[in-house]
Formats: C-alpha cells, structure tokens, sequence
C-alpha cells in the first residue's frame, strides 16, 4: 500500500485514470542519468506536521519527509518570489545580478541583462544533455530567450489548471476610501490586476509548460512545477472536506504576538493552514504520478516554498516569518548522500538548490554561484543573507543577517513607514472589513496596539535585532539594547561585507527607465513612496 494519502471522491476516479493510462511509461521512456525535479510551493510557511506544526495533518508531506532529508531553517533570498525564483534559478543573489525589484525588466524600454558569464540552472542541465521543462510560472527579473532555458516551452501542465484558479482572487469590486484619498476607478483596478499578473502575462512572466510525460524516451530531465500553496484560499473549507481533509477554524490557531487577536487575523491565519492542507494533497498526486510513471527511484525531488506565508507581516518582509520556508530534499536511488528520515537545523540559503541539483547531478558548480552543495563533507553557513527592495509600487530597501540566533534587520529607507500601502493593502480597499491588512492598520490608527503591533505603521528604525531562540515572534528589538551591543556589531560587519562582496545593486540610483516601468504600470494613487510625491 502507499505511504500517501488515498484521496477521495471523484478525485480517486480522475486520478487512478490517469494513473492507468500511464502504467507503462517508464518502460517507454528508459533513464540512464538522475533525473531533478523542483516542486515549487508559492508563498508558504512550513506549518507542517513534519516541522512540528500539530495544527494541521500533513500525511502525504511527512511521508515524504520520512524518505528524504528535512531542513528545519532554510531561508528564501528574498520574501517575495521574482527576485528569489531569478537568484535560485542562477544560484546568485538577486542583488549581484541587479534582479532584486520585484517584477522588474518585464517591458520593452527596461531590460535586464544577467551579468557577463551568468548562466541559468536548466541551461546547464540542457547542455549537458538534459531534457529541461517548466510547468508552472517563470517569474525572472531579467531578459531571457525561454527556449534557451526549457527545451520543452510548451506542452502538458499537471498543475497549471489548478494553480491558475487558485490564482485569481483579485476582488471585482471598484476600490473606493474617502479617509485615505485613494479612489481606483475600474479601469485602474483592471490595470492593477493585469500588471499584478492576473491578466497580462507580460508582468510575472511566461505562465510555463511541461511535464516529464512531455519528455522523449531515453532522456533525464530538469523539470520544475508549481502548486498554489498559500494563494488563492477563499472558499477552500469546501474543496478540502471533498478530499478528505478537515479544515482549520479561525478559533483554533495561535495569534502571533506581532498580530492583534481579531477575526480578519484568525481567518487570514486559518486560510494558510488550510493552504497547507491543499498543498499536501497536491504533493501526494505528485508523487503518486511519478511512482506509477517507473520515475520515483531515478529522481531527486526538492520540495520548497519561494518565501513565507502571504500574512501583513511576512511575505515582501524580512522578517523570519517573510524568510522561513519548508525545504524538503529526497533521492531514492542515492540513500547513502540523501539519508531517508534525516533532519538538519543548521543554516541553510534556499539558492542552495542550485548548487545542489548539480551536485547530485555530477555537473560542475559554476565559480559565479553563491549557492552551496547541501550534501558538501564542508557545508557550513555562519549566516543567510537576505534582500528586500522594491516591491511592486512599494519603494524600500532592506537587508538581513539571518543567524544560529540572532536575526538583524538593516532598514535603509526610515523616512517611510514599513507598511506604505503595497498593493495587497490597495487591493483589500475593496472590502476593508474583511481585511486584516486594513483593519490591523485602523487599530493602529486608534492607539488600540502593542507597540510591536504598531511599529509597522509608526516611525522606522534604521536597526533591529531579535533574538529567535527567546522571542521567535519577533517583537523585541534588541539594537539599542547595550547587552547586545558587540551581537549587533557583529552583524553589521558581516552585512556590510556582503553588501561589499555583492557590489549591492540596491544602492545604486534606479534608471529613468525603471521608474518609467513603475509609474506606467501602477495607478498613481498606489505610488505613495516618497520619491512619487
């Protein structure tokens, strides 16, 4: 019997189907070489039965844990997904390569170009003779040729059906608010939605094809998909039960210290853990998929999510709760390197990916690549080191030094408030009653927060320290604390030696065609930095 969860309802019909029809695809399609395959889990927290969330039943992802190797601190890049995707799909930083504004370089008069020597992760595996695919979204802040990338540019997508819908949750409704001055007619809002990605595929990139069934007999792929993780949650109780799951209520989770205990919190909450449970489900169809394909013994499968939890305070946020994601690494037919049922706590960049599929590939790491083979008899990181700059009509600039204990904060633009209206808050306008972005920011306005809970909203600090081990919340800035002072400097000097090391592009001035880019594509009541005004 499978170790996966069996599902139910019509899915088992649709599932065993496909299951049938493709028995003896293995056969028909022999491997000579391991094959990689990236699962990638768009805006996710790791609350998983697997990293001790108790919260929610993960059967299918704990059975997978089991069979391969989990990392218990892996951090994102980057806590938002267009300049993580382009740093893990090079193995560099987004801010060596000048790709860390979100959705930057996506028109015509603004082109960013990787820097002389760069390569991308499937170019490498094609040209060593991999067959290379994308199933789900791209989402790279540089110019690209997408048939240099994938030698499959089009073709089945398991997962693009699902993930599409689970996508479009942008409101119908015009957004109107008198107190704030911002008033988005429809055709503004329909602008909003087509450059956020909903509509015109031209601002997140191409929407990607592909699948291991697209690949020809007889050759090893580089193959990546997507599942909607924390996108697209309204409504989800239903589909869940469908499959067998028992939803999350807003009554039974924990409210985190940085958040005010109020309903819009609670289901905003429940929605992720309810996200959680889909992407489990979404995770047992694929390994199932590729067991009955002959595939499972001859592929390496990474399992990750391109940042944190969509909640006010984590995604487009360096904080640990923007930063932390699930990594989840299994290689059956390599045991001896990728020990089933092993876990490690020690500090690990989500570009190490990168690094690591060649490793396991026995390709070359490139010199350029500031990933790391995971599985390295040297493997060590003291810190991981992350970057938040524009996102989306958001100006900001933000550096982190993730370390054992310690986590400090670097903000460089403290003439604005963290909270400056993103779009997520312009979105939620629409219906600010429901939203927890807008009534947390009401709350603050009524003096009725924590002073942590407020922060975001109040005047900016250009420092902070927290330490993880006694406040994992992150509520506590330690910076001006003398106790901590020789901690504090410590970080610093390593952020100051990446910054050097990195030649930091975030500190350069944008070019008119980049602020072209910005102006051009949001409403001008979305551009609140101060650089608009």
């Amino acid at each position: 019997m499978s170790d996966f969860k069996v599902v139910r309802g019509l899915s088992v019909f649709v599932l065993a189907l496909t299951l049938s029809s493709q028995s003896s695809f293995a056969e028909q399609n022999p491997t000579s070489r391991t094959n990689i395959l990236w699962i990638s889990i768009d805006d996710q927290s790791p609350w998983y039965g697997t990293y001790g969330d108790a919260r929610v039943k993960t059967p299918n992802i704990d059975a997978l844990a089991a069979q391969g190797v989990v990392f218990e601190r892996a951090y994102a890049p980057s806590p938002v997904c267009s300049p993580t995707r382009s740093a893990i799909i090079t193995g560099t930083y987004s801010i060596r390569t000048g790709t860390h504004d979100h959705r930057s370089g996506r028109v015509s008069g603004y082109q960013i170009r990787l820097p002389a020597g760069v390569t991308t992760v499937p170019q490498i595996f094609r040209k060593a003779g991999y067959t290379t695919y994308n199933g789900g979204k791209d989402d790279f802040n540089f110019a690209y040729d997408r048939s240099d990338l994938y030698s499959i540019v089009e073709g089945f997508s398991f997962e693009r059906n699902q993930y599409t819908q689970a996508s479009n949750t942008f409101p119908k409704r015009s957004i109107t608010s008198v107190k704030h001055k911002a008033t988005v007619t429809k055709p503004e809002l329909a602008k909003a939605k087509s450059t956020l990605g909903t509509g015109d595929q031209s601002w997140k990139g191409p929407a990607g094809g592909g699948d291991w069934r697209d690949v020809p007999g007889g050759s090893s792929f580089f193959g990546q998909m997507s599942v909607a993780g924390g996108k697209g949650v309204k409504n989800l109780e239903s589909q869940l039960r469908l499959l067998g799951y028992t939803p999350v209520k807003p009554a039974d989770v924990r409210v985190p210290a940085q958040y005010p205990d109020i309903p819009q919190v609670r289901r905003h909450l429940a929605d992720h853990y309810n996200s959680v449970l889909r992407t489990d489900y979404q995770v047992g169809q694929t390994v199932s998929r590729l067991k009955a394909d002959g595939l499972w013994k001859n592929t390496v499968i990474f399992l990750y999510s391109d940042h944190g939890s969509d909640l006010p305070r984590s995604k487009e946020f360096t904080y640990a709760e923007g930063l932390h994601v699930p990594l989840i690494v299994v290689a059956p037919g390599m045991s001896e390197v990728v020990k089933p049922g092993s876990r490690r706590s020690d500090l690990v960049n989500l570009i190490d990916i990168a690094a690591t599929s060649l490793a396991l590939s026995n390709l070359s790491v490139p010199d350029y690549m500031d990933s790391k083979n995971l599985f390295a008899q040297n493997y060590s990181r003291d810190y991981v080191f992350s970057s938040a700059d524009r996102m989306s009509n958001v100006i900001d600039r933000v550096r982190s030094v993730m370390g054992e204990r310690y986590h400090y904060i670097r903000n460089f633009m403290i003439d604005r408030p963290l909270m400056n209206w993103g779009h997520r808050e312009m979105i939620s306008l629409a219906d600010p009653e429901e939203s927890s972005f807008l009534m947390i920011r009401r709350l603050a306005e009524q003096g009725k927060l924590t002073f942590a809970q407020a922060s975001p909203y109040g005047p900016r600090v250009p420092e902070e320290l927290y330490d993880l081990q006694n406040d994992p919340d992150e509520v506590v800035n330690l910076a001006q604390d003398p106790v901590h002072a020789e901690q504090l400097d410590a970080m610093r000097r390593q952020l100051e030696n990446w910054i050097v090391d990195t030649d930091d592009k975030g500190q350069y001035p944008r070019s008119k065609a980049a602020w072209t880019e910005i102006t051009e594509r949001f409403p001008s009541s979305w551009l609140r930095s101060p650089e608009f005004q």
